[in-house]
Parts: structure tokens; C-alpha cells; sequence
């Protein structure tokens, strides 16, 4: 049987942490341990966490660092080969570690594997995410992940687990890099790792939560996960088009916040015929429109009416 690693990085989250806890506890199979590194929460994070009487769950504490050295010291400390990732934020259903063995146990030369998830976008709407690849509903080898993460990426931090040795070998996360981490390392795992995906639904992410990270992060700083493989992208033509599409979302965000400077600089940067029609379209329109839009498509969400730019 398969022992994982439960890693999960502490900042500000005491409206949200004994949910996920207790999410982790009612797992189906029984074989790991947790690691929660508080990274400096003020809000009394951790004695949320303290309450919990499980042997199981280890509360490391350290100053504010950030999600990317808070997993990594929390990884650095895992006693098993097998690490599982969930935000403080997030929910596991039940079968969620289970369905990880599964995976691993079909696809034994995957070192990496990932399970599929949905998005809670509204009180009452949860989105599905739509995958670039052949087969979405088949359990499978991903030939070519920056190819099936087109539409939505198919690995979710909080719904994947990876080896030890892979995190080693593709150099852990980024501690320079305050949001798109997780993307960032995603694109070293579809660089260097064998990828499996799993299309049951274990776990949920909720967009709209408190001390959200990337809400809080400046644009620009979002250049760097986006930035950080150029030179990988010229030897790579399936990872050129999709840090274009990570170009394209940033590009709407920049235009939507009257930066032209960094709207500009995004845009000469990507290759344009890697964006479909509607994307284009978005590119040249106004940012009162854009702003417009974006409120529409929050309203229509309301209504479980989803309208989304990448397909």
C-alpha cells in the first residue's frame, strides 16, 4: 500500500483549515501523515490545528516565507516517497488518496499523477474543467501535458501527488516566485517527469476565499512563473503556445487594470496565432468593455452560465 505525504503550507486560513483537516482525516485509505508548515499566520491559524488530537498530523511554524518555502520545508520533512498537495483552503472527498493509489498502482512508470478536480467559482456553481487531450474520461500516460492544458491545466495543485525524487530533480518550488508557483513547477514536471491523470473527481478548489494569494500579488510579479522557461519555450513549441495562453490571461488582467506598459510588453512578447478568434478579439477591446464583460460573465456564473475565453 502507498504512504503519502500530506503537505499543506498555513497562512491566514482559520475560517478555512478545519474543513480541509478534516477532509484529509476521512480519507478511505488510511497510510500518511500530515505536515503543516504555519508560515507566520496572525489570525490563529494554528490553533485551529492544535485542536486536532490525530498522531498523524505534524504543526511545523515558521516567519512568513511564502506557499513556495513553506511546502518545500514541509516536503523536506516528509517521511515518505509519495507527496500530496492541498492548500488550507481546499476539500478532499473521501476517495481522494485512494484514487491517487490507483493511479500510481496503473501506472507504475508515472511519477507524477494527477487526479481530476472542480472549481467552486460561486456560492452555487461549480465548474468542471475542460482538458485539451483525446480522451478526457480515460485514465492515462499524458503524452504531452503543456498540449492537454490548453483549455484548463490538467494537474490541480491540491489534487496531485508527485515523488520525492521528481521534486528533487526538477529543483522544488520557487521561493522567487510569489504566485504562479505551482504553475511554475507544473511546467517542470511536463518538462522532465512521466505524468499520469486520473479522470475521477476527488477534491475542490475555491476560487473566492480570504488572503488569497493571487488576488493579493502585483501583476508584474506574476511575469516571473510566466518568464521563467524562454529558453526552454524556443526548443518546445507545445510550451511556447502554452505560456502564450498564461501571456494572454496575464495580458486581460493588465489591459483591465490600465496597465498598458505591462499589457504591451505582454503582447509583443506572445506569438498571436496561438490564440483563437475570441481571444484575439479580446486583445483589442476596450478595457471599460473588458471590465464590462468580466462582471457579465460573474452575474451569468450566478446562474450556473459559464462563459469562458479558452474554448
Amino acid at each position: 500500500m502507498i504512504q503519502f505525504s500530506v503537505v499543506i503550507p498555513l497562512y491566514n486560513k482559520a475560517n478555512y483549515i478545519q474543513n480541509c483537516l478534516e477532509s484529509v482525516l476521512k480519507q478511505t485509505h488510511k497510510e500518511f501523515e500530515v505536515i503543516l508548515v504555519n508560515d507566520g499566520s496572525t489570525d490563529g491559524s494554528e490553533t485551529v490545528v492544535e485542536r486536532f488530537q490525530d498522531s498523524r498530523i505534524r504543526l511545523v511554524h515558521q516567519e512568513n516565507k511564502g506557499a513556495s518555502a513553506a511546502r518545500n520545508k514541509a516536503i523536506s520533512l516528509a517521511k515518505h516517497e509519495w507527496i500530496a498537495l492541498i492548500d488550507a483552503d481546499d476539500y478532499w472527498y473521501p476517495n481522494h488518496l485512494e484514487e491517487l493509489q490507483n493511479t500510481i498502482e496503473q501506472f507504475p512508470k508515472a511519477d507524477v499523477v494527477c487526479n481530476n478536480y472542480e472549481i467552486l467559482l460561486e456560492k452555487d456553481y461549480v465548474k468542471h474543467p475542460t482538458f485539451s487531450i483525446e480522451y478526457p474520461l480515460k485514465a492515462q500516460y499524458i503524452e504531452d501535458y503543456f498540449k492537454g492544458s490548453l483549455i484548463d491545466p490538467i494537474a490541480w495543485t491540491s489534487a496531485l501527488s508527485f515523488t520525492s525524487s521528481i521534486f528533487k530533480k526538477v529543483g522544488e518550488f520557487d521561493t522567487n516566485i510569489k504566485s504562479g508557483q505551482d504553475i511554475d513547477l507544473m511546467v517542470k514536471f511536463g518538462l522532465a517527469a512521466t505524468i499520469a491523470f486520473n479522470p475521477k473527481v476527488t477534491m475542490r478548489y475555491h476560487r473566492k476565499t480570504e488572503n488569497n494569494l493571487s488576488d493579493e500579488t502585483g501583476l508584474r510579479e506574476k511575469l516571473n512563473y510566466i518568464d521563467n522557461h524562454r529558453s526552454e519555450e524556443k526548443k518546445n513549441p507545445p510550451l511556447h503556445h502554452y505560456m502564450d495562453i498564461n501571456r494572454f490571461s496575464l495580458a486581460i488582467q493588465a489591459k483591465m487594470a490600465q496597465d498598458n506598459v505591462l499589457f504591451k510588453e505582454l503582447v509583443g512578447r506572445l506569438d498571436i496565432h496561438h490564440l483563437n478568434s475570441k481571444q484575439k478579439l479580446l486583445l483589442k477591446t476596450p478595457a471599460n468593455v473588458l471590465r464590462g464583460l468580466k462582471y457579465l460573465q460573474s452575474k451569468l456564473t450566478q446562474y450556473n452560465l459559464y462563459k469562458s475565453p479558452y474554448k
